[in-house]
């Protein structure tokens, strides 16, 4: 529709599931908390009601990247990242397995977290240069294994971000219930890093595999037409193509994350690191990187503000605007406290900061025991498009009280 809203001279845009042709809630450009409509079908057309609330979007700027291709290892801060249907690209596509029997007995696969296995934050990622010389490339990237000894040099392996897996054999992979598949990646890469850990281990890639999202954190309501309209899309125009060039891996598949914990994206404040390194001794500061972010944002109204964000959106150079549903909170574990020099839990005051945020962050009542920091999201609309830093971030809607956690993790 090419509607005014009347006060900002912003186009209204509507959707509705075509095929269902039911009710469907939406959100406008202003987001939830300042407009709402409600779309009733008609033959192709419908109309609208409004209400303005007269609520202005937060001002905020992208301020830091990261993505972290090998989960639990410690990840690689960028100026820009392209978004897929995933979260960033190349995000956690790859993860550690440790084996264990196998000898005599059935060989277990059992999932690494730095949280369990501190040493895993001893294992540096970085881009590899680009074949022209001409600044770095997102071909592939090296993991480097440097110990707490200082008298054996540091040890790397390069590893392309999409590998060839027409041989590789097949694992099964369960992450917080949510179970896929992964490749093998095999002897080369699986070796390199047994020898650093010391014990066997197998790097497991995801390929175009995805875990289901549990509970209710996956944004249905603004989203289901979408899904809908994607598999409908998508089943037609394989209708017309030869089955041999319908790929079983390009055909349609319900939304699904990577070996990402439990969303797309993991969004923190630079407010809230500032409210939380408040709680440390004059002179120190709690390192953002452990918190594992993809997006860290600046100009939040203050410390904890995230809590009650519903959706946020990025409008990236190109002008256009990547809508993120923000449906959970991020619970801490003891990863915080761990010393990233050693590989161990930090000394001090650094090793305590888990209990420094328990007596006022535990606001979820879906995870009581544990404090939260940042918020869990998924994407609405902008993938293919890329976010840098210095672009600009809106909250468009609001949530009157904090999530509350309902994906059963054990």
């Amino acid at each position: 529709m090419g509607e005014s809203d009347g006060i900002s001279g912003r186009a209204i845009e509507s959707r509705t599931d075509v095929q269902s042709q039911r009710r469907v809630r939406f959100l406008t450009g202003w987001g939830l908390d300042d407009w709402q409509g409600d779309l009733w079908p008609r033959g192709g057309g419908g109309f609208l009601s409004f209400n303005w609330r007269g609520k202005t979007p937060v001002a905020m700027k992208v301020t830091q990247l990261y993505i972290y291709p090998v989960k639990s290892l410690r990840g690689i801060a960028l100026p820009s990242a392209t978004v897929v249907g995933t979260g960033l690209q190349y995000d956690r596509t790859f993860m550690l397995l440790r084996v264990e029997g196998g000898e005599t007995g059935p060989r277990k696969l059992s999932n690494m977290h730095v949280s369990r296995l501190n040493e895993m934050a001893l294992f540096k990622t970085s881009l590899v240069q680009s074949s022209d010389g001409d600044g770095e490339s997102l071909e592939r990237f090296t993991v480097t294994y440097a110990g707490p000894s200082s008298s054996l040099p540091p040890t790397s392996i390069t590893i392309p971000f999409v590998p060839d897996t027409e041989n590789l054999e097949m694992v099964d992979v369960v992450m917080y219930n949510s179970p896929t598949q992964a490749y093998d990646m095999g002897a080369e890469y699986n070796s390199w890093f047994s020898t650093q850990f010391g014990y066997e281990v197998v790097l497991a890639y995801i390929g175009n595999m995805r875990r289901p999202v549990l509970g209710s954190l996956w944004p249905s309501a603004a989203q289901s037409a979408v899904v809908s309209a994607t598999r409908s899309l998508s089943r037609y125009l394989s209708s017309y193509l030869p089955s041999s060039l319908v790929a079983k891996g390009d055909e349609w598949r319900p939304p699904g994350i990577t070996f990402a914990d439990i969303a797309m994206f993991l969004v923190v404040t630079e407010e809230s690191l500032a409210e939380t390194s408040s709680r440390l001794p004059e002179g120190m500061e709690m390192d953002v990187r452990k918190f594992r972010p993809n997006i860290v944002l600046s100009g939040a109204e203050g410390a904890w503000h995230e809590d009650l964000w519903g959706q946020i959106n990025i409008e990236n150079r190109d002008g256009v605007e990547i809508e993120l549903a923000l449906t959970a909170n991020c619970a801490r574990c003891t990863s915080i406290n761990i010393d990233y020099s050693t590989g161990k839990p930090a000394l001090g005051e650094k090793g305590a900061m888990l209990k420094k945020l328990m007596p006022d962050r535990r606001v979820d009542k879906g995870n009581k025991y544990t404090p939260i920091f940042g918020r869990y999201g998924y994407l609405g609309k902008g993938a293919g498009s890329n976010i840098s830093i210095g672009d600009d971030v809106s909250v468009v809607k609001r949530l009157e009280e904090p999530a509350t956690f309902d994906w059963k993790t054990n």
